[in-house]
């Protein structure tokens, strides 16, 4: 009995090292009006859901919102990203912006905006990934 606990528990850890570690990608598409998520962690994508994304335009340059509800009680450590891509869909100025970190506490939503380093920007794309669950 005893060693069929500790099998399971070791079966438990070794599935544990086997989640994903992708983002998930939210893009936004000022021309179009369009917002998509591509849901590239499947641990992240119940931890988190898109609520909403909105865009601006002030004197030509592009302003992308993306609101994110943690779907946890957990407070989570994460961190986000905007890239904004020309009409090639070739990415602008790829060092520009490191990510920023996010704590997202337990049923709380938060409002992520980034801001087109110049006017030839049409798409951005937000990328998300968990760096950390507190307890």
């Amino acid at each position: 009995m005893m060693f069929r606990n500790v099998l399971l528990a070791a079966a438990a850890a070794v599935a544990a090292g086997c989640v994903e570690t992708a983002g998930t990608r939210v893009k936004v598409d000022t021309l179009a009006g369009e917002a998509s998520v591509y849901e590239g962690s499947t641990r992240l994508s119940n931890r988190v859901k898109v609520v909403r994304t909105t865009y601006d335009q002030y004197d030509g340059i592009k302003k992308a919102s993306v609101t994110i509800e943690s779907l946890t009680h957990r407070r989570q450590r994460l961190q986000a990203r905007m890239i904004w891509l020309d009409a090639e869909g070739t990415e602008i100025d790829p060092d520009g912006k490191p990510f920023r970190a996010i704590i997202l506490d337990g049923r709380d939503s938060f409002v992520f905006t980034g801001v087109a380093p110049n006017a030839k920007a049409v798409t951005a794309k937000m990328v998300i990934r968990e760096t950390d669950t507190a307890e």
